[in-house]
């Protein structure tokens, strides 16, 4: 199945995506009570009104990934770390998956990569067709305005808490997923029609957020998604755990050294790499 291929771009898309839910809903304690407290919007409000002055924060992820297909059983862990800051953009971000490392930093519009396969660094600019595939629109997008957008997406929410963090537990709307899928794939030269036909039988979505600062400190993701294309099946068993931390601790990102020589890729088709 040829679609399989993306798979691992459009699950590791949304999870990097997803930072804040929600809509009216009843305010639960952990045991399932009706109690009396915030709702998803108050939180998620505040929460988004702490962003607008949130400049950099560090993250780091740990995806398992588990793909069946004809032919095909693979599964594959991702972990990845960085720091963005907001004003002027630039981030830095490292990854690891299968065995192998990539590194990539965004700086005034430009993107670095480090492929390991040949041993070297590239750059293209992050408007340019290649740019734009990878999808780093999102890591410019501020916090708040993430919340915002995404609040769309739920179906419905509910809200428990510990001493120190609230958690919101969402139930996104499979319609308002496949639209906010297509809009994502077309950003990135992708459309959803090549992926097949797709199903959500499973998406499970937590985001915890801190009483005290009003910052998201965690979010996790349990999803399980099929498609069809021309006959064959695929199927997506995907668990995704982001911690957020160090906010507004870092003022600027330098390009290593090695970077600065890279070779330029801009001009190439998004296909080709």
């Amino acid at each position: 199945m040829k679609s399989v291929k993306h798979l691992g771009w459009l699950v590791l898309a949304l999870a990097l995506f997803l930072t804040g839910c929600g809509t009216d809903s009843a305010s639960t304690d952990a045991e399932g009570k009706e109690k009396k407290g915030p709702t998803p919007e108050e939180i998620l409000q505040k929460s988004a009104e702490a962003n607008e002055d949130l400049n950099s924060y560090d993250m780091d992820m740990t995806m398992d990934m588990d793909v069946k297909a004809s032919g095909l059983d693979q599964t594959m862990t991702t972990t990845a770390d960085g720091t963005i800051v907001m004003d002027p953009l630039s981030s830095k971000l490292s990854m690891e998956s299968m065995g192998q490392q990539f590194d990539m930093y965004i700086k005034d519009n430009m993107i670095y990569m480090y492929e390991p396969a040949s041993d070297m660094w590239m750059k293209m600019d992050a408007e340019s067709e290649i740019g734009a595939s990878l999808g780093t629109d999102q890591v410019a997008q501020p916090l708040d305005e993430q919340v915002q957008q995404v609040k769309d997406l739920a179906e419905s929410i509910k809200v428990s808490e510990t001493d120190t963090e609230y958690v919101l537990d969402v139930v996104v709307a499979e319609d308002k997923m496949m639209s906010f899928m297509e809009e994502q794939m077309g950003a990135a030269g992708e459309s959803l029609e090549s992926m097949g036909d797709f199903t959500f039988d499973k998406f499970n979505y937590t985001i915890s957020i801190d009483k005290e600062t009003n910052y998201p400190k965690n979010i996790k993701l349990d999803m399980v998604m099929k498609m069809e294309d021309a006959g064959e099946e695929a199927t997506v068993n995907a668990l995704m755990d982001m911690n957020y931390e160090n906010y507004n601790a870092t003022d600027s990102i330098e390009i290593p050294a090695e970077a600065e020589s890279a070779v330029d890729i801009s001009d190439q088709a998004a296909a080709t790499y």
